[in-house]
């Protein structure tokens, strides 16, 4: 995580401070599913638009507007709830770009890779957040194990990080991240779902898992992975252009990209967690 004074953390604690509650709302209130996935689709197309915008700053012949469409596809296919019809729509929107490409005779192998890549990236791995809200009786728990473990990996490799914080993690894409980082983040996701699991089995927290305890930290662990991996991604295309963030639509946090990084690879590593350890 990138070293921050003290006003730049309160200015996140304060956007944090909305945007949870109000997610948290939106995921737990049965009658708000529809506005949860109008918001999602939202921030998915302001995501597609700060990738766009990253690739043209290296000079690529994107398709942004058939890219962006595509990737809007994915997202409300997924409102279906059905991972087979949002793979078809994501195939079928991937390869109309392609042809949309052809025909315009941009004829751009990076042009085009870029363009798929955005699909993927800012489209269909997103698009797991919906289908995990979609899963029945067990949406809004799981989305909340989710969120819970990436965000708190998050914050411990902030602390760690920033405190005792030496070996450099990954010099040339984020020179603040550290191996310390990395671990405390780990450690954090661990410690966040442990807790989740006592709550779901005193509290009677609906909708969790219903896995013994060693698959609840092995997954926090593996979700805390795949978030810094999204970080690491996210930085590297950053880098790439030489810009700080990837837009300023979020006070003290930056962008979409910025703020979702960890969830855009997190979401789908825990889909098919879920579905692999379901009975």
């Amino acid at each position: 995580m990138r070293r921050a004074n003290a006003g730049s953390i309160l200015l996140r604690l304060l956007t944090a401070g909305v945007l949870v509650p109000l997610l948290a709302a939106l995921v737990w209130i049965p009658a708000c599913a529809p506005i949860l996935l109008l918001f999602v689709t939202a921030l998915c197309a302001v995501g597609l638009w700060e990738f766009y915008a990253i690739a043209r700053r290296k000079s690529l012949d994107v398709e942004a507007s058939a890219g962006t469409a595509a990737g809007l596809a994915v997202m409300l296919a997924a409102s279906l709830g059905n991972p087979v019809v949002m793979n078809a729509v994501f195939f079928s929107g991937v390869a109309l770009m392609a042809w949309a490409h052809l025909l315009r005779g941009a004829w751009s192998v990076e042009g085009l890779a870029v363009s798929a890549l955005g699909v993927l990236y800012v489209g269909w791995m997103p698009a797991h957040f919906v289908l995990l809200h979609r899963i029945p009786e067990q949406g809004p728990g799981l989305l909340t194990f989710l969120c819970v473990a990436v965000m708190c990996s998050d914050a411990g490799a902030l602390f760690v990080g920033s405190t005792v914080g030496r070996y450099k993690l990954a010099a040339r894409l984020s020179p603040n991240k550290t191996w310390e980082g990395a671990i405390g983040g780990m450690l954090g996701a661990v410690v966040s779902v442990t807790i989740l699991y006592a709550l779901g089995r005193c509290a009677g927290l609906p909708g969790l898992p219903p896995w013994p305890l060693w698959v609840y930290a092995v997954t926090g662990a593996v979700l805390s992975v795949a978030g810094q991996v999204g970080d690491l991604v996210e930085s590297m295309l950053k880098r790439d252009v030489g810009v700080k963030d990837s837009g300023n639509l979020l006070p003290g946090h930056g962008g979409v990209l910025d703020r979702c990084d960890a969830l855009l690879f997190a979401s789908p590593c825990f889909y098919y967690m879920f579905r692999l350890f379901a009975p």
